[in-house]
């Protein structure tokens, strides 16, 4: 894989994340901040807190489904086999499936072109992996992981689908690309997993590449390639067209009223719906009911684009007869450290008042989570390092590793690379970037990087002592970190880089079986009625397991495309 590619990985992952200085198209969840979720019955409604309503009653707005949409004003109906709400990786796979095996598909959504964010899919066995040599540990392994993980409160059958089926996806990915008008998808395995001994991740995480002039939009390379390949073959995408109301008859789902700019169209669905509508995290109210405490605390959402991850879905599922999943109290929440810069590496680190809060070894969400539940300033924490700090990362990663410590999209086969200066997307590029913006400092002395971090001088000092103290004994008394990721720190120049935690996304929704059936309060399947992605729940209960990085996008291209397949045979 040349050097190119590797930075389009890098690229395509950290501009769809919307990481970094000044990341665009993100959402503040300021209002949340400090708001506690409401206990909530299986179907949805809470057991207190929400709106108002009349007669003091309260209420959270979706509970009064909204008057039917009258005959009247619709001013077209449009037939199809299969009709899909929403146009992200699961229903561009469900259109590209379905019309590859001769159904007719319709796609409303509600922005104007493929929603789409992010680079890693997980895949189990893949021909990519085999091609390189890599080899899976046993499928029950990272399956009883998952569920481990999740406290049992998953649904196992769910799991399974994806981990028994997500290879056949990709594949079909690859393969499917390769007659492609614009150019076929390259398919690569990465070795970026976290490998310690407690909290381990599995291989699996691909990286997906296309290059194609007319992708103005940054579209992830292979939503645009489904979304196109679909259409060649016969599926019909309607943008600025939100769906609002599905339509049923005798308790069937037969199809969805969506609004366009020339009035509403009815979409008529001969085989059956399928929600692939996306999240709720920028929804404030749903945010209130089914978000935990953890969720509520981080002020920032990098969702993007913003203002599509409304829970659409899931109001129009929960109207038809649905009802929300929801593990031990609440929907689980994906938490990465994508905001400020994206480097913390594996090094001491220290909250917003200059003290150490953890043991630095462990996972993504993990460290997310220390952070939002720190006193005072919340947001941020601060990595500290010295000028070792190169040959320190490169010697972590045989015991640590995995996302923001390694290289985000570290290719198989690939030495760790830390880029250039000049190259934005890089680990020094990023540094660089964080210094201009004030986001990382660089300072001759401790005494001047604990002034540039504002943090108090004295307290900040023992720190570092203590954990300097704490490599040279090879014993961590505070937190118990392994002594082969204690690196001193005494080399001047002295670096505090600032990282935080953002929502990416509230990865649940309407509760389904393992056939994608949408199902009601009896737990039996609504007719017609499917949904998968972030608008369906059930893959996850507590938190977001990346047990095998990529793990989201990969089940909702996995479910989308088994959605499409299983549908067109009906």
């Amino acid at each position: 894989m040349d050097s190119e590619k590797r930075n389009v990985s890098r690229r395509d992952f950290l501009k769809t994340a919307a990481v970094g200085a000044g990341a665009a198209g993100v959402a503040s969840l300021g209002l949340l901040a400090g708001c506690a979720p409401q206990a909530n019955s299986s179907s949805g409604a809470p057991a207190a807190g929400g709106t108002p309503a009349a007669g003091g009653e309260t209420k959270w707005s979706w509970e009064t489904p909204p008057a039917p949409i009258a005959d009247s004003e619709i001013t077209e109906t449009i037939e199809a086999d299969i009709v899909v709400i929403g146009a992200g990786i699961s229903g561009c796979a469900c259109a590209c499936r379905a019309s590859e095996l001769g159904a007719t598909v319709a796609v409303v959504e509600k922005k104007s072109f493929p929603s789409s964010r992010g680079g890693h899919y997980g895949g189990y066995q893949t021909n990519a992996m085999t091609r390189n040599n890599l080899t899976n540990v046993p499928l029950d392994q990272i399956a009883s992981e998952w569920l481990r993980f999740e406290g049992n409160r998953c649904k196992q059958k769910i799991v399974y689908r994806y981990l028994e089926n997500s290879s056949r996806v990709i594949n079909w990915l690859e393969d499917f690309s390769k007659d492609f008008g614009e150019g076929p998808l390259s398919i690569t395995p990465i070795t970026t997993h976290y490998v310690g001994p407690y909290y381990y991740e599995h291989i699996g995480t691909h990286v997906i590449f296309g290059e194609y002039p007319e992708n103005i939009n940054n579209i992830n390379a292979p939503v645009y390639f489904m979304w196109k390949k679909a259409e060649e073959l016969g599926a019909t995408f309607y943008f600025d067209t939100p769906a609002e109301q599905l339509v049923q008859e005798d308790g069937r789902v037969t199809g969805v009223i969506a609004k366009a700019a020339d009035g509403y169209k009815k979409f008529t669905a001969r085989k059956g719906v399928l929600m692939a509508s996306g999240d709720f995290s920028g929804d404030e109210e749903m945010m209130r009911c089914y978000a935990d405490p953890t969720a509520l605390k981080c002020d920032h959402n990098s969702y993007i684009p913003a203002g599509a991850n409304t829970g659409d879905g899931q109001k129009m599922g929960m109207w038809a007869g649905g009802h929300m999943y929801l593990g031990p109290a609440c929907s689980p929440s994906m938490i990465h450290l994508i905001r400020y810069c994206t480097l913390c590496f594996g090094f001491m680190y220290v909250n917003a008042a200059g003290r150490r809060f953890m043991n630095e070894d462990t996972w993504i969400q993990a460290k997310s989570i220390r952070i939002l539940t720190q006193p005072g300033d919340n947001r941020y924490a601060y990595s500290i390092f010295d000028a070792d700090w190169q040959g320190q990362v490169v010697d972590s990663i045989q015991y640590g590793g995995g996302q923001f410590w390694d290289n985000m999209s570290h290719l198989v086969g690939e030495p760790f690379d830390f880029g250039s200066p000049d190259d934005p997307w890089s680990p020094l590029g990023t540094l660089e970037a964080g210094f201009r913006d004030g986001l990382a400092f660089r300072a001759d002395t401790l005494e001047e990087l604990a002034a540039l971090m504002g943090v108090d001088e004295a307290v900040f000092l023992a720190e570092v002592e203590k954990y300097n103290a704490a490599y040279d004994a090879g014993l961590d008394d505070d937190f118990h970190k392994r002594k082969e990721l204690l690196t001193p720190i005494r080399t001047a120049p002295f670096y505090a880089v600032k990282f935080g935690p953002s929502i990416l996304t509230m990865p649940n929704g309407l509760e389904i079986n393992e056939k994608l059936e949408v199902l009601d309060d009896d737990l039996n399947p609504i007719p017609g009625l499917y949904a998968s992605g972030n608008a369906s729940g059930g893959r996850y209960a507590v938190d977001y397991p990346v047990v095998m990085n990529g793990n989201s996008h990969g089940s909702a291209m996995t479910f989308g495309f088994l959605a499409g397949e299983d549908l067109a045979a009906l």
